[in-house]
């Protein structure tokens, strides 16, 4: 009997925990958006608050889900939208660039109606521009209600709002809606992220539309959600987060914003660049200096990069571009080695223990220089990995590439040979 009592025991903690882990591991729920039906991830929960994630990721899902896992335990019901996945669209920067808002709006309204509960948006990187575009949208389509209370605001992780990707040495420009929010905003910022030297632009930016914003820059962090990124910093953030966000909801619902939708300002037509070759520098910027030390802890240094070709590489590991092209940077070298020409990396803002822990993996065969804080990689106005200046013998940048090229092809080689001679 006492064998049986143990055993019907056993089996009923069993049953409960294999209910909660149900219940952790998110449940299928399908929603009617446009008449479209959109299959949404929840994570339910008995609180008042509903986080709604807009276009997650074109990569893992694991931390995201954590989080909300977490948030549930905590009484916020989340639901995860893949906006892209649901209408068979690739999930890429330019999709995401491309939407106009109209599911977010959707999407808004459709989970205040089947829950009840107050909504915060939240995004990362370019899906923070549908997240306010549909917040924005969804403030026009409710001009004249008054039970508009249910919205509270947008929180973005290291948002990219880039109208498109600037030529080298231009500053970045944002898409409209960035100066046309009036929403409160939180602003996570990874500190070890490519655009961190941009979140003073941007908050200023977003303040110019009237949003209440407030930042958070995360140090040592590259990734919150990249899965590869797992410092001590980041992981102990991950923890913390969940009860940073219910707090964080709470205060975006307490502050203070302006029910009008602002007028969006007009489009800008800027020259861009992204992978494609080796084109002109036509921005008026010059070369800065380099004074940095490489992984042995020699300090090399760079003024005014004269009497030779100089280029100039800006990379990280995490980076599947920049490993890409350090093959045919390896050949460049050695086809260059008998003239004036130097070609130097800078690695953007890792610990020097990963760069070292790669150089040992990677055969590189030109100096690797250590931007530790990202604020080099600033100063020369670079915003995408790899970036890369040609800089002639007289000083001044004649070519630059946001993105992987083939360094050691026949074409690419005459081009800096002309300018040696």
């Amino acid at each position: 009997m006492k064998n049986n009592t143990i055993v019907t025991w056993l089996s009923l903690i069993l049953l409960c925990k294999f209910a909660i882990a149900l219940v952790l591991a998110g449940e299928e729920l399908e929603v009617e958006v446009l008449e479209q039906n959109f299959s949404i991830t929840r994570y339910a929960a008995t609180g008042t608050k509903l986080a709604l994630w807009i276009n997650p990721t074109n990569g893992s899902l694991e931390r995201i889900s954590q989080t909300a896992k977490e948030l549930a335990k905590l009484g916020v019901e989340t639901w995860i939208a893949d906006i892209p996945e649901n209408l068979f669209l690739p999930t890429t920067t330019s999709t995401q660039r491309a939407q106009d808002g109209k599911y977010v709006a959707a999407l808004i309204t459709a989970a205040y109606q089947h829950s009840g509960k107050q909504v915060t948006l939240i995004s990362r990187a370019y899906g923070a521009i549908p997240a306010l575009r549909g917040a924005r949208l969804w403030q026009l389509q409710q001009q004249g209600n008054p039970d508009v209370s249910y919205f509270s605001g947008i929180v973005m992780f290291s948002p990219e709002l880039y109208s498109s990707i600037p030529a080298l040495g231009l500053e970045a420009e944002y898409v409209p809606i960035a100066s046309a929010s009036n929403i409160p905003i939180m602003v996570y910022q990874a500190g070890k992220r490519g655009n961190r030297w941009q979140v003073d632009g941007l908050v200023s930016k977003l303040r110019q539309g009237g949003a209440p914003v407030y930042v958070k820059i995360v140090q040592d962090v590259t990734g919150i959600f990249y899965i590869e990124d797992k410092v001590k910093a980041t992981l102990n953030l991950l923890k913390s987060l969940p009860a940073e966000l219910k707090s964080l909801f709470g205060l975006l619902a307490k502050t203070s914003s302006n029910p009008i939708a602002m007028t969006l300002p007009a489009k800008l037509n800027m020259p861009s660049s992204t992978a494609g070759g080796l084109q002109k520098f036509t921005a008026d910027f010059k070369a800065p200096s380099l004074n940095l030390t490489n992984i042995s802890g020699l300090r090399i240094q760079r003024e005014k990069y004269l009497g030779k070709v100089t280029v100039v590489n800006f990379w990280a590991s995490w980076c599947p571009p920049c490993v890409e092209e350090i093959p045919s940077l390896n050949n460049l070298r050695a086809k260059m080695v008998d003239k004036n020409f130097e070609l130097i990396s800078v690695n953007y803002a890792e610990d020097k223990q990963v760069v070292k822990s790669f150089l040992q993996k990677v055969k590189v065969d030109f100096p690797v220089l250590l931007d530790e804080d990202g604020s080099v990689s600033a100063q020369w106005k670079v915003l995408v990995y790899p970036s890369t200046f040609v800089i002639g013998p007289d000083g001044k940048i004649k070519y630059g590439v946001n993105g992987a090229i083939r360094w050691d092809s026949p074409e690419l080689i005459q081009k800096l040979d002309a300018l040696l001679n």
